[in-house]
């Protein structure tokens, strides 16, 4: 499995993955936008998917690391956004908590598996290979914010798309409190792995 980051060259790839159906055209462009809350979610998805993309694309080309794309050989496996949290808007309150470290710690936002190749347990393989990728990207920590499986079982399946906190645990993560948005029955937690 090889991991690349983001870039102009393999935009295209990114386009063809998150502009499915089941992604809602979203580009994960909202992790990028100044939304007050997550009820600002379904104001995103009215936006156009061509007004999305650009906000992506124009982070993409001013250097900021959005994500990466995950290969099989020629195989177009996954997209994963991932950075820095100091890159991400939404994740300002994790950077106050985590102060100096947070310039060398990176959050997973999202994972968007390619349909052919879902429920095979390719999370746990993603996250192996993010972390070596990590590593060698000059990251410290690696984290991520995963769902509990008895959330998708109340509020359905699109929950899935931060992860789910088995995939992470068997990839090595250790949960080390509840996400700052979770609420009182933490639903998702905080997921940490040293690189």
């Amino acid at each position: 499995m090889e991991i690349k980051k983001l870039d102009a060259d393999n935009f295209a790839d990114f386009e063809k993955l998150t502009s499915q159906e089941s992604h809602g055209g979203c580009y994960c462009s909202f992790w990028h936008q100044k939304w007050a809350s997550m009820a600002d979610w379904e104001k995103c998805k009215k936006e156009t998917p061509e007004y999305n993309r650009n906000i992506v694309f124009e982070k993409v080309r001013s250097g900021f690391h959005a994500g990466v794309l995950a290969y099989e050989g020629s195989e177009l496996l996954a997209w994963i956004s991932v950075g820095p949290v100091t890159d991400f808007y939404w994740t300002w309150r994790r950077t106050a908590l985590l102060g100096d470290s947070a310039k060398t710690t990176a959050g997973i936002l999202c994972v968007a598996i390619e349909k052919k190749f879902r429920r095979q347990g390719l999370q746990v393989k993603l996250l192996g290979a993010l972390k070596v990728y990590g590593k060698a990207a000059g990251w410290t920590s690696l984290e991520g914010y995963p769902f509990d499986p008895s959330a998708l079982e109340k509020h359905g399946a699109e929950l899935a798309w931060p992860g789910l906190a088995p995939a992470f645990e068997k990839a090595g993560f250790k949960r080390t409190g509840v996400h700052w948005l979770s609420n009182p029955q933490a639903e998702r937690s905080i997921y940490q792995a040293a690189l």
